[in-house]
């Protein structure tokens, strides 16, 4: 018992050092809390995919792949907290995803401090780093305050020679900086990307399809209250970039910006905007304006050359809520193109729950905004969860208009009907590199129905779908498609579920294909920590190939909590295992 009196006394010497050796807040209070918190407690999950597919008429097809994933996290004495993910694959998957799947990270933070290690991701402006995400390390800082400080570094891409996305491995790190007070708040960031020279993953020097780039990007930004209701915020950002940094060896060393060679561009933006709030309404203002080529290496993708000057209000009447969003944009704003683009832009949004059966939405808009558009080819096919992964291969949309209505038929504690109906309507813009969608009207229209036997634990719904996209040049694609499902629970414990999809798709020169896809699931809960789910898929298209593909997935999950302390002078273990 002394010995455990001892090992305890010390660790919590040892961590009232560290908080001390760091000048953190330890009052009595956070000592005490402290001592009395468990010693370790921790809680995860891990998961298994095995997949198995039989395609007799596609040989390319892996018979084999597996996919691990999970997630860990720990707590020392209520104050130290260590979560971490990983993910792994088999498969090759580089040639048809942006980011990899096999991945890694972890994020111990204690109070205010958080650190991340593994593949990670920070938000320091739209202007600068805007969500890339980077394999390697970065730490944020959140003390009382009003500080919050981060900073990032990582690889952002690796070396790639596939014709598809061709690249240098590209390196980059920024920081961040803002203080946010009662009535204001200010901010800055600088971040740089560099593409690494040594890195060149092409044999042939004399046919380099990329060159090396080198950014130095970041942004002021503030916000007060003139007013207690009326908040005017801004951002200012710049970005510095230099497209081809050359091959020699100057240029394969670190610099805040290579300027000696290559073709250097800088480029400037910025944001005003002001909003009133009086009860439930808001009312406001934004100038936007970003320079023509405006580049940052910190997102994925960007929209440039414009100016906008909006007005925006909202407000809730009775059970709806309106917000409506107007004004005026220009483009050509260094006069270099052929023709000016002067247009009234305008977005709204209108959501009511008109009574206890009937739910409505409507939006429009045309501002320009990139999505990821998950065709009905893409639906249809999907076999696993594991596929089609690249949600960032976006396309950017000129025009979008929605209309949403869910009707309740019944609601009784036997029974439950509702119906649902959605049409959608998407306009893409013209001469995107790397959009299959350019110039598009893509019109989607589904109407869906579900019952519920509640005794029974029995699920049933339907839908038909109706696809219809027209593309350049007097070409269009139209898909029906319908949809059944059913699920059952047994004892609690079994689920069961079988569903089935049909689409008949033809475009302007005859029938394209018909695909049927069937799929057939059971899982099993075992203790309330082992999940076990079978599922298997049966895929047979028809049109210039008849195919037809099987494939059984296995997945086994695993959850788990524990904790560690002392309890009447005696180290204990117990958790749910």
């Amino acid at each position: 018992m002394k010995r455990n009196g001892l090992i305890k006394n010390s660790i919590l010497t040892l961590t009232i050092a560290f908080l001390s050796a760091f000048n953190f807040n330890t009052s009595a209070q956070n000592i005490e809390a402290i001592a009395n918190a468990p010693w370790l407690t921790t809680s995860g999950s891990i998961s298994v995919s095995q997949i198995v597919t039989h395609a007799p008429d596609n040989p390319n097809v892996n018979p084999y792949a597996l996919f691990l994933g999970g997630n860990l996290n720990f707590n020392a004495f209520g104050v130290v907290n260590v979560p971490l993910s990983f993910a792994y694959t088999n498969q090759q998957l580089t040639g048809n995803v942006s980011l990899p799947f096999n991945r890694f990270s972890i994020s111990p933070s204690y109070r205010w401090i958080t650190v991340h290690a593994g593949f990670t991701s920070m938000q320091f402006s739209p202007f600068s780093l805007a969500g890339h995400e980077v394999f390697g390390g970065g730490i944020e800082l959140t003390p009382d305050n009003g500080f919050r400080i981060r900073a990032i570094y990582g690889r952002m891409r690796r070396a790639n020679d596939e014709d598809r996305d061709p690249s240098f491995r590209r390196m980059g790190g920024g920081f961040s900086v803002e203080y946010t007070a009662q009535r204001f708040d200010v901010g800055a960031n600088l971040f740089k990307a560099q593409d690494i020279i040594s890195s060149n993953p092409f044999s042939n020097p004399d046919s380099i399809p990329i060159n090396p780039q080198d950014n130095l990007t970041g942004s002021v930004k503030f916000g007060f209250r003139l007013i207690q209701n009326l908040r005017i915020s801004g951002e200012y950002g710049i970005s510095a970039l230099n497209r081809n940094t050359g091959l020699d060896e100057e240029a394969n060393r670190f610099a805040l910006l290579h300027t000696k060679n290559g073709d250097l561009a800088v480029f400037h933006a910025g944001r005003v905007q002001m909003a009133y709030t009086f009860g439930s309404n808001t009312i406001g203002a934004t100038y936007e304006r970003i320079a023509p080529n405006y580049t940052t290496l910190g997102a994925y993708y960007m929209t440039n050359d414009f100016e906008n000057i909006t007005a925006n209000f909202s407000t809730v009447v009775g059970r709806t809520n309106i917000a409506l969003d107007g004004g005026f944009q220009r483009n050509n704003l260094d006069n270099q193109r052929a023709t000016t683009n002067r247009r009234i832009i305008y977005s709204a949004n209108v959501s009511s729950n008109v009574n206890a059966r009937l739910n409505l939405n409507v939006s429009l808009s045309n501002l320009q905004a990139f999505v990821f558009v998950n065709d009905i080819y893409r639906q249809v096919t999907q076999t696993t969860p594991f596929e089609n992964l690249d949600t960032l291969n976006v396309t950017m949309l000129n025009y979008t208009a929605s209309l949403n209505a869910s009707y309740l038929l019944q609601s009784t504690e036997t029974r439950r009907q509702s119906v649902n109906f959605n049409f959608m309507y998407q306009r893409s813009a013209e001469a995107q590199q790397f959009s299959r969608f350019s110039g598009n009207n893509i019109f989607n229209t589904t109407l869906a129905y579900q019952i519920s036997f509640i005794p029974a634990q029995l699920n049933i719904s339907a839908s038909v779908t109706n696809s219809y996209t027209t593309m350049p040049n007097d070409m269009f694609v139209n898909a029906m498609t319908y949809n059944l499902s059913l699920q059952r629970t047994f004892f609690n414990v079994l689920r069961s579920s079988f569903s089935t999809t049909f689409s008949d798709m033809h475009n302007q020169d005859g029938r394209l294909s018909n695909v049927l896809n069937m799929r057939l699931s059971a899982g099993y809960t075992l203790a309330q920590r082992h999940n076990f789910n079978l599922a298997m898929t049966m895929l047979h298209t028809t049109g210039i190939h008849t195919r037809t593909q099987y494939m059984a997935n296995l997945t086994y999950s695993y959850t788990f909590n524990a904790t560690l302390n002392r309890e009447d002078d005696r180290v204990r273990l117990w958790g749910n295992f």
